[in-house]
């Protein structure tokens, strides 16, 4: 027998006994899978939650301008929790003294604009909280005029409308092409043209500047083996992966029920939590999780949580919960 076949001879075995000891700590500890969340997240501006917010006429080519300025009125979110009164800058005029506010004329160098300090003195004459401005922004480095209408920009400023001065106002553009804003709304598909679904688009895109929007997320959930529950806790993983997260939960506590040593049912429990919007439980089934078994998902996880109840609360204007802030601290 030659030195390399009783090399082979002995490292073999080895080799099969580390791939054994590898699967079964793969088994008995289990692997993650991604699934899909919703979940809250704050306005990208300023709040305008249970507010009124003025839209003068938008700067741009009128054929676009016009629209968006539509449509965007027609979109004012009417739900609990959203509700944002979008009023027509024309409409306010129209009830409006235009001397009653000290004589300001609504003049500027554009006669188809109207100066800000003339349009925040209207706003305060009737009350109302904010003024969103928008321009339309030329498309630059585009060859052609078909390339051009595959693509809308437009710059959004928000005032409010009772600031004293010194803070510039919130300002940021929203930027939308044709290819992207298909795959995020397919059912824009059905429109008339292009230039329809990129201004439906920029609509959609603009409203989350100043009122909460739900958001898309993957998070990790744990997948075990050869451990008691793990075939209901994947039947359960499966449900979460087709968005069918209450049935997951049912599965998932009734294992944890059965079966109090689990930390991966806990754990899974703690993202059904955010799901239903239950953060303080969720914070609970998260901290649990890591105490039965402190690897970095479970901390991950925990961490993730009490950021998207963060984000919850600011989305909202919430008080801080009677729990606190442990992990994240205020920005």
């Amino acid at each position: 027998m030659s030195y390399r076949d009783g090399m082979m001879r002995f490292s073999l075995p080895t080799f099969f006994l580390s791939s054994f000891t590898a699967l079964t700590a793969v088994l008995l500890c289990g692997c993650k899978m991604g699934v899909p969340i919703h979940v809250w997240s704050p306005p990208a501006l300023q709040s305008t939650v249970g507010k009124s917010v003025m839209i003068p006429d938008i700067t741009g080519p009128s054929e676009v301008a016009d629209s968006i300025h539509e449509k965007l009125l027609q979109a004012a979110p009417t739900d609990s929790g959203r509700a944002t009164q979008l009023l027509s800058a024309d409409d306010v005029k129209r009830t409006v003294d235009p001397l009653a506010a000290g004589g300001v004329a609504l003049v500027s160098y554009d006669d188809a604009d109207q100066s800000d300090l003339a349009l925040i003195n209207t706003a305060r004459q009737q009350g109302i909280d904010f003024i969103l401005r928008g321009e339309i922004l030329p498309q630059r480095g585009l060859s052609s005029t078909d390339q051009a209408d595959q693509r809308i920009a437009v710059s959004w400023r928000l005032l409010p409308v009772q600031q004293d001065g010194g803070d510039q106002p919130n300002g940021k553009p929203v930027v939308v092409n044709l290819k992207s804003a298909l795959e995020r709304y397919p059912d824009l598909g059905l429109a008339e043209s292009a230039e329809m679904v990129l201004q439906s688009a920029v609509v959609r895109d603009t409203l989350p500047l100043i009122t909460p929007s739900v958001q898309r997320e993957r998070v990790l959930l744990e997948i075990p083996y050869l451990t008691p529950g793990s075939k209901a806790i994947r039947r359960g993983n499966a449900l979460a992966l087709a968005g069918r997260w209450q049935e997951a939960e049912a599965v998932w506590r009734e294992v944890r029920d059965r079966y109090a040593f689990s930390s991966v049912a806990v754990h899974n429990l703690s993202l059904a939590a955010v799901a239903n919007q239950d953060f303080s439980r969720a914070r609970k089934l998260a901290s649990k999780a890591v105490r039965m078994k402190p690897s970095k998902l479970h901390q991950q996880t925990l961490v993730w949580v009490e950021r998207e109840q963060r984000a919850y609360h600011e989305s909202f204007g919430l008080p801080d919960p009677p729990e606190g802030w442990v992990i994240t601290r205020a920005h």
